[in-house]
């Protein structure tokens, strides 16, 4: 049996809850076909949002098949969207940060299912021969990193994500990273890097004619065929269109309880139009296209409207396979060690398979 689920939230907050939307050969149970956004769950969200004294809110979507094979979807805003008082809805836009990598990693599987290409690229094709910037002050990890080693956190590079600014482009990036110190060796400890995935998102750049940055390959290859039509990594288009969701801070907070008090005031959205930050958390969506977004995820990378393959399965499953240990001891009895593979990490919770992306996006298989 599958069980997946979806949260969108702002970037302050991140929201999981133990209803579980439903999906699989197995059979579906009698009350596959029951609402999943009660008003109880509503009383819950809402209750979650006013602990935490948030000024925002979320969009939610539950994506579930019946034991007729019938999509069971339920999408909702709770909370504010804007300074203005306005609510979120489904259709409100988020900043999904680095539920963005998920995506990174699905692009550069398509390049390597690529069959046009020439040469082919595989999942271990070294980042040096197609990248000729590339260099790492580690020799070992600069000449054997692969796509699955920056996928997967391995390079031995900590975080470093003060050495480049919103401003710079991923080439600039790329030419410094040989001036940065490893923290361990190669392919010993899984370290989060975010500078990697800005790496991986200049494959599109490098491979192809035209040399289009991800978020145009993105664009025609994954949102347009899927129809996911409000996704975009584009602050310009996402703010025409009204729906984009103002980021909270608050001043004069509580230092000793920060959830007590203070008062809240809209913050300027934090990546305008940066090419940098589009592999590692660069695209804005809401709880609509999440869905679809689902469904695809849940039918190996189908289009759930027109059963066309967008996504190789293979693609799909790659990126959820474990490769790098997180944690690698079980931090509670029905819980298990985690793994991540591209862009996702892996645990079981009660004997099911669950997959997480960053914060916001969960699912169970």
């Amino acid at each position: 049996m599958h069980f997946r689920r979806v949260l969108l939230n702002t970037v302050a907050a991140g929201l999981l809850f133990p209803e579980l939307a439903t999906f699989g050969r197995a059979q579906a149970p009698a009350n596959a076909t029951a609402q999943v956004l009660t008003p109880e769950v509503d009383a819950f969200i809402d209750g979650i949002l006013s602990d935490w004294n948030t000024a925002g809110g979320a969009g939610v979507a539950v994506v579930r098949m019946d034991a007729n094979g019938e999509w069971q979807i339920e999408t909702k805003g709770y909370g504010k969207a804007k300074a203005d008082g306005s609510n979120v809805t489904a259709d409100t836009l988020f900043s999904i940060g680095s539920n963005s990598k998920l995506f990174t990693v699905l692009a550069a599987g398509l390049l390597v299912s690529n069959e046009s290409l020439s040469p082919r690229i595989s999942w271990n094709t070294k980042i040096a021969s197609v990248i000729p910037e590339w260099e790492l002050i580690d020799p070992l990890a600069s000449n054997g990193s692969t796509i699955v080693d920056l996928m997967s956190h391995r390079t031995g590079l900590p975080r470093h994500d003060l050495m480049f600014k919103l401003t710079d482009s991923v080439s600039d990036v790329i030419k410094r990273l040989r001036f940065l110190r490893s923290s361990t060796e190669f392919r010993q400890t899984w370290q989060y890097s975010n500078i990697m995935y800005g790496v991986l998102s200049h494959l599109p750049t490098a491979l192809l004619p035209g040399q289009p940055l991800l978020s145009q390959y993105a664009q025609e290859h994954i949102f347009d065929p899927l129809g996911m039509n409000s996704t975009t990594y584009s602050f310009d288009i996402a703010s025409a269109t009204g729906l984009l969701a103002d980021g909270f801070g608050r001043q004069a907070v509580n230092a000793i309880d920060p959830l007590d008090g203070g008062i809240p005031h809209a913050l300027p959205f934090w990546a305008p139009n940066s090419t940098v930050s589009q592999g590692a958390g660069g695209i804005i969506s809401n709880a609509k296209d999440m869905a679809t977004w689902l469904q695809a995820l849940l039918l190996n990378g189908r289009n759930p409207q027109t059963n066309v393959s967008v996504i190789p399965a293979g693609v799909i499953d790659m990126a959820a396979t474990g490769i790098t240990v997180m944690t690698g001891k079980a931090p509670a009895p029905y819980l298990s060690p985690q793994v991540y593979g591209g862009g996702q990490w892996q645990d079981s919770y009660r004997g099911h398979v669950l997959v997480e992306v960053s914060i916001a996006l969960v699912y169970f298989c």
